[in-house]
Protein backbone atom coordinates (compact mmCIF):
# COMPACT_ATOMS: atom_id res chain seq x y z
CA UNK A 1 0.00 0.00 0.00
CA UNK A 2 1.03 3.20 -0.80
CA UNK A 3 1.36 6.44 1.30
CA UNK A 4 -1.29 8.32 -1.45
CA UNK A 5 -3.42 5.34 -0.43
CA UNK A 6 -2.79 5.64 3.00
CA UNK A 7 -3.82 8.85 3.00
CA UNK A 8 -7.03 8.26 0.90
CA UNK A 9 -8.32 5.36 3.33
CA UNK A 10 -7.51 8.08 6.32
CA UNK A 11 -9.51 10.83 4.77
CA UNK A 12 -12.08 8.21 3.98
CA UNK A 13 -12.50 7.11 7.71
CA UNK A 14 -12.24 10.29 9.09
CA UNK A 15 -15.44 11.54 6.49
CA UNK A 16 -17.20 8.21 7.88
CA UNK A 17 -16.69 9.59 11.29
CA UNK A 18 -18.29 13.10 10.71
CA UNK A 19 -20.94 11.66 8.75
CA UNK A 20 -21.48 9.36 12.14
CA UNK A 21 -21.75 11.92 14.43
CA UNK A 22 -23.73 14.37 12.16
CA UNK A 23 -26.41 11.52 12.40
CA UNK A 24 -25.93 10.86 15.78
CA UNK A 25 -26.58 14.11 16.68
CA UNK A 26 -29.68 14.41 14.41
CA UNK A 27 -31.15 11.60 16.15
CA UNK A 28 -30.55 12.98 19.41
CA UNK A 29 -31.95 15.95 18.23
CA UNK A 30 -35.18 14.13 17.21
CA UNK A 31 -35.76 12.14 20.41
CA UNK A 32 -35.28 15.17 22.93
CA UNK A 33 -38.40 16.98 20.16
CA UNK A 34 -39.94 13.96 20.81
CA UNK A 35 -40.06 13.77 24.42
CA UNK A 36 -39.41 16.74 26.22
CA UNK A 37 -39.10 16.13 30.17
CA UNK A 38 -36.22 18.40 31.44
CA UNK A 39 -35.29 20.15 28.22
CA UNK A 40 -36.43 23.42 26.99
CA UNK A 41 -39.44 25.64 27.35
CA UNK A 42 -42.13 23.65 26.55
CA UNK A 43 -40.53 20.52 28.90
CA UNK A 44 -43.44 18.28 31.06
CA UNK A 45 -40.98 19.72 33.98
CA UNK A 46 -41.00 23.07 33.44
CA UNK A 47 -45.11 23.24 32.87
CA UNK A 48 -45.27 21.92 35.96
CA UNK A 49 -42.71 23.85 37.90
CA UNK A 50 -44.44 27.14 36.78
CA UNK A 51 -47.99 25.78 37.36
CA UNK A 52 -46.78 25.64 40.77
CA UNK A 53 -46.61 28.98 43.36
CA UNK A 54 -44.11 30.05 45.75
CA UNK A 55 -46.36 29.53 48.32
CA UNK A 56 -47.26 25.94 47.34
CA UNK A 57 -43.82 24.86 47.48
CA UNK A 58 -43.80 26.07 50.99
CA UNK A 59 -47.06 24.09 52.03
CA UNK A 60 -45.57 20.92 50.49
CA UNK A 61 -41.83 21.40 52.03
CA UNK A 62 -43.88 21.96 55.59
CA UNK A 63 -46.15 19.59 55.06
CA UNK A 64 -43.10 16.84 54.10
CA UNK A 65 -41.14 18.35 56.71
CA UNK A 66 -43.99 17.65 59.45
CA UNK A 67 -44.51 14.05 57.91
CA UNK A 68 -41.18 13.00 57.97
CA UNK A 69 -39.50 14.61 61.35
CA UNK A 70 -41.84 12.07 63.25
CA UNK A 71 -40.79 9.44 61.72
CA UNK A 72 -36.95 9.89 62.14
CA UNK A 73 -37.25 10.26 66.19
CA UNK A 74 -39.15 7.08 66.03
CA UNK A 75 -36.22 5.37 64.28
CA UNK A 76 -33.62 7.04 66.95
Amino acid sequence: MTLEEMQMRRALVQARMEIQKFKLTAQLDACKQKTPLFGGSSSLFSRLASAVSFAEYGFLALKLFRTVLPWMRRKK
